[in-house]
């Protein structure tokens, strides 16, 4: 299985000279991420330039998700919004690997109306052969979350559970494109410590809340990760090269369970579960009657502890007390 997929924000990464765009492109090569948020950039970059940076991505295995439109483009009325969608969308939707974001504050933009949000997306729509993705980043409760035109809901909220709670009985798929960055700012969206950067992911992971990467520490020239792109120099993003890996072996069948702690389930095959913040000193899980192996996953220590085979239907699993433990229970052959 693909991870949601695992995704990071480096909006204006493009937009530098070539030694940083070169780093840029070496940083996302080794990282976990497949997936890379990136402003259109409407009057500081071209269609070429586009084009190139994306067939970039491309080489590296990377999705450009291109935010269409942002109020510090100066497109702020429903007919310049749609004269720019039509110049751009035809263009880059020859690339396969492109989404589309309409935009990542559409309040910023108070001149387009939900109904210019809409119609803007149908017109993304028929204008992209390719049907790629297409969202809108809002927050959970927003109507435009849910509107025709849009793949899926692109949301923003201090924490998955947030996201979970207030989009559950929605089936469109829910991808989370901001609950706090790592970084040292004086915005506390952008000043949080790796470890709630790695919960966050690891929780939104498991409730298929997806939630995307951003780092805001600034370099030597001032300029950050999430902005400007350049190196990643987090402590989360290798602890997210153990949740992509992890992920990778869970089957795409398995479904979220709520309960005391977050959970995925193929009942009777497979079982992940993450503890987060809270320190069990040990877990049940009633399973059906067979054999399981055991694994008992540090997500900050980035270790998976082998835990023997267990018989159900009850399998207790000990745990040592810490926070950031998950477990994953596999049924053997």
């Amino acid at each position: 299985m693909r991870i949601g997929p695992m995704a990071t924000t480096a909006l204006g990464w493009h937009l530098h000279g070539e030694k940083r765009r070169a780093r840029t492109l070496a940083a996302l090569a080794s990282s976990p991420f497949d997936r890379v948020r990136m402003a259109a950039a409407a009057t500081r970059c071209t269609l070429d330039e586009l084009e190139e940076r994306i067939s970039e991505l491309a080489a590296i295995g990377v999705t450009a998700e291109i935010v269409l439109l942002r109020a510090e483009d100066g497109i702020d009325d429903a007919g310049a919004a749609a004269r720019y969608v039509t110049e751009v969308v035809p263009r880059l939707a020859a690339h396969g690997n492109v989404w589309w974001s309409l935009s990542d504050d559409p309040a910023a933009l108070p001149g387009l109306s939900e109904h210019d949000w809409v119609a803007l997306a149908r017109l993304v729509a028929e204008e992209d052969p390719g049907h790629h993705p297409l969202s809108i980043t809002t927050g959970p409760d927003d109507p435009l979350v849910w509107r025709h035109g849009f793949t899926h809901g692109s949301v923003i909220a201090p924490r998955p559970r947030d996201a979970w709670v207030r989009t559950r009985d929605h089936h469109r798929p829910v991808l989370m494109d901001m609950c706090g960055y790592e970084g040292d700012a004086d915005d506390p969206w952008r000043s949080l410590p790796p470890e709630e950067v790695v919960t966050s992911a690891w929780d939104g992971a498991i409730r298929r809340r997806y939630v995307t990467h951003g780092e805001a520490y600034a370099d030597d020239e001032g300029l950050t990760w999430s902005r400007d792109g350049g190196t990643l120099t987090g402590e989360a993003v290798p602890r997210l090269a153990l949740l992509r890996h992890v992920f990778a072996g869970t089957p795409d069948e398995a479904t979220y369970r709520d309960r005391d702690a977050p959970m995925l389930e193929l009942p009777g095959e497979f079982y992940l579960e993450f503890c987060g913040e809270h320190r069990f000193p040990q877990r049940e899980y009633e399973v059906p009657e067979g054999r399981y192996e055991v694994e008992v996953i540090d997500t900050w220590e980035m270790t998976v502890t082998p835990g023997g085979v267990r018989e159900g239907p009850t399998v207790t699993v000990d745990l040592p007390g810490t926070v950031g433990q998950a477990v994953r229970l596999r049924r053997c052959p």
